[in-house]
């Protein structure tokens, strides 16, 4: 029997995707007789609609000189939707609803409820046969396209994500106002933040300040307990895989997190803050992100204030060694619907617009913008015009490595976050989970998550005592979590673990 034999019973279990299965077999049957609408302009060119994430204030314009240049050099005419961040997987989730998909759009949380059960239902083309013979596509990270593959079939195209990216953002000149030195374990982490809670790191003479921003993603959590030694979400526990919250590191990173909010070291609304707010105004001196956010979320900070220095870390050593938190080497999926899509003429044209945007001159375009707008060329490097935007949100549309290929003139911090990130893809802890599937995660699994997450913050808030997060713990496991585990297990030992 094959490793597709052994997982078949995962793929046609399908007790929570009966009404999502039903919904998209509707939807594929009643544009299955269409042809491609729109797929050639007036002048030849393929028309591709797509459906992007919008990051900045402004959606790209249609007359975008980067955007046109893309157009130009891959033949195509591009029908974009930008769609702001904080309404994007709604509009997914209506869009999908109401059967009118684009071309091509990006899909996050692929491996999440609702766009599992759309790739699982056969909603989205199976590009593995297709990539093969590509130029760029056939070289894609291969870690980045085994998270992303579901029972031996990709789904879409894996954005690439660097794998030793989370790490600490902080006040340097915090750091040297209180003449500490930059942390290397946990216990420098909890020192450093007690300091900046309470003794004046901005010497302004009043309390006013406190050590860690967190919000709701309690990512300063998830970075403790793999520095503690336990895993980044899922790990192989006793033969078995098993959620973070079942270690005793990961408790002892919790009680840590208590402590720290008990004491007023991270604010007691971090549930609803904003992420990166305090820190902005000058009021928390450390947060717990990718460490990339440094040289990009702070610009304005550094701006009106001179003496404002931030600094990055991310090598602390715990009992195994040092560890960094790792990305599953991709965050989203480019996917192509077949209700929209309906001819391998047409995908065939999609795949080659997306392999042509990894060539050299459209990754440079991408990376750095337009010479004379937004760089200029000094000693064979890139010198980015200070207040240029380069490619904004054009910047999505890529599906490769974030860097072009030339050189670049940066500034100190920039240097130091990407030689770190180099230096430590060795020693980054990903989540084995995710390669895995498990039908009763696909069923219950966000809300397992959210109820865990839930009963994690009350803890830390003093809102649940010992006994009522073990209890929330025997819950989560009563109520479907045993069941994932042993789902989990059985598709790792049968597909992942040769």
């Amino acid at each position: 029997m094959n490793k597709n034999e052994k997982s078949s019973k995962f793929r046609h279990k399908r007790v929570a995707l009966v009404l999502v299965a039903s919904l998209f077999t509707s939807l594929l049957a009643a544009c299955g007789s269409d042809k491609d609408s729109d797929s050639a302009a007036a002048d030849g060119k393929t028309v591709l609609n797509i459906m992007m994430i919008q990051q900045g204030a402004e959606p790209v314009k249609r007359d975008n000189p980067i955007l046109k240049q893309i157009e130009e050099y891959t033949d195509t005419q591009l029908n974009i939707t930008w769609v702001p961040a904080s309404a994007y997987d709604d509009k997914v989730s209506a869009t999908i609803a109401s059967g009118k998909l684009p071309d091509l759009m990006l899909a996050r949380r692929s491996k999440e409820s609702a766009m599992l059960n759309a790739q699982l239902s056969g909603y989205f083309w199976d590009l593995s046969p297709y990539l093969k013979d590509t130029k760029n596509l056939s070289k894609m990270s291969e870690e980045a396209v085994k998270n992303a593959t579901v029972n031996g079939s990709l789904y879409g195209i894996p954005r690439e994500r660097v794998l030793a990216r989370y790490g600490m953002i902080f006040r340097k000149d915090w750091l040297n106002n209180l003449g500490l030195t930059e942390p290397k374990t946990p216990e420098d982490i909890y020192t450093i933040a007690k300091a900046f809670t309470e003794e004046d790191p901005d010497q302004d003479g009043q309390k006013n300040t406190f050590g860690i921003q967190e919000d709701n993603t309690m990512e300063l959590l998830k970075q403790l307990s793999v520095y503690n030694g336990g895993p980044n979400g899922w790990g192989l526990k006793d033969g078995k895989v098993t959620p973070d919250f079942l270690y005793p590191e990961f408790k002892e990173a919790l009680d840590l997190y208590r402590k720290m909010v008990s004491e007023g070291i991270i604010s007691a609304d971090f549930s609803i803050a904003k992420k990166y707010e305090y820190f902005n105004k000058g009021k928390a001196g450390i947060y717990f992100s990718v460490i990339d956010d440094a040289a990009t979320r702070h610009v304005d900070m550094m701006k009106m204030k001179d003496d404002v220095e931030i600094d990055v870390a991310q090598n602390f050593q715990g009992p195994e060694g040092e560890r960094v938190r790792g990305t599953n080497g991709y965050d989203s999926l480019l996917v192509i619907p077949k209700s929209s899509v309906t001819s391998e003429d047409k995908l065939k044209k999609i795949i080659d617009f997306l392999d042509k945007l990894g060539d050299d001159n459209i990754r440079n375009l991408i990376a750095y913008g337009i010479e004379g707008t937004d760089y200029t060329m000094q000693d064979g490097k890139v010198k980015k015009i200070p207040g240029s935007t380069g490619a904004g949100d054009v910047f999505n549309l890529r599906w490769g490595v974030q860097t072009g290929t030339k050189g670049v003139i940066q500034t100190d911090l920039e240097k130091k976050i990407d030689q770190t990130i180099k230096d430590n893809a060795d020693i980054a802890v990903t989540d084995l989970s995710a390669s895995l599937i498990s039908d009763t995660n696909t069923e219950r699994g966000a809300n397992l998550s959210k109820d865990m997450t839930d009963a994690n913050t009350k803890y830390v808030l003093g809102e649940l005592d010992e006994q009522g997060w073990n209890d929330a713990v025997a819950k989560w496991r009563s109520g479907g979590g045993d069941q994932i585990i042993e789902e989990f297990t059985t598709y790792y030992n049968e597909n992942m673990s040769k």
